[in-house]
Order: structure tokens, then sequence, then C-alpha cells
């Protein structure tokens, strides 16, 4: 592979990482201002409404993990190739949190919350599992 064919890859794979790492951060801060009361909107992509204090305290938890996920990615786009791996976990645990919505929390959501949820995620887990291929591309 070319250099510049190299470093353009390597810029897609930067911007891949960039786009994790900035949907995530504003979940976290969508789910935190949920959890704190101070915004009365669904949970993205399924577009979920819960309620009470027990509902509250979940988003917080749920917030700071994915807070601290949108850093892991951040932290993977300062060196794209090396940290390619966290685009294949990232694209693994999408595309089990899309099971599990449907197999262990499909009573709670509509068939249209069923659907554009597992739209999204299974969206990008292709985005997130082809970059990972795509990065072992590069490295050759």
């Amino acid at each position: 592979m070319k250099p510049e064919e190299r470093n353009r890859g390597i810029a897609i794979l930067r911007g891949v990482f960039w786009f994790g790492a900035v949907a995530d951060g504003l979940i976290a801060i969508e789910w935190y201002l949920i959890s704190l009361g101070l915004v009365d909107i669904s949970v993205h992509p399924s577009f979920f409404v819960g309620e009470g204090s027990s509902f509250r305290y979940a988003m917080s938890i749920g917030a700071m993990f994915m807070m601290g996920w949108a850093v892991l990615l951040y932290w993977g786009s300062r060196s794209p190739l090396e940290r390619s791996g966290l685009l294949l976990i990232t694209a693994v645990f999408l595309f089990l949190a899309t099971i599990s919505d449907y197999v262990v929390f499909g009573s709670m959501f509509t068939v249209g919350q069923t659907l554009l949820g597992s739209a999204v995620k299974l969206s990008l887990v292709a985005i997130f599992l082809a970059s990972f291929i795509y990065s072992a591309r590069i490295r050759e």
C-alpha cells in the first residue's frame, strides 16, 4: 500500500473512532440529564421511556459507562491502527446489546422501537466491523 493510501486509511479509521466517541459522549450526556430529571425525553435509539428513581439511578450508571467508552474510543483515535481491536470489541458488544434488547427486554418495547433500535445498532456494528477489517488491510 502506498504511503498516501495508508495515511488516508489511518485518517478514515481515526474518523470512525471519533464518530463513536462523539456519539457515545452525546448519549452519555443525554442519559445523565435524564438521570438528573433535567430533561424528560425518551432514551435513544429505541425511544424507550422509563420512570422512577430506580430508572434514573440506572441511567446515571449507564451514563458513566457510556462516557467511559467514549473516552476509550477517543484514546483509540490517537493510534487507530494499534488500537483497532477496540472497533471489534465495540462491534461485538453492540451486536450482543441488540440480541439482549430483543431476547431479554423485548416485551418492554413496541415493534417499532425494536426495529429502530436494532437498525441503528446493527448499522453501527457494520461500520465498526468493516473498519476493523479495513485496519488489517492497512497494516499489510
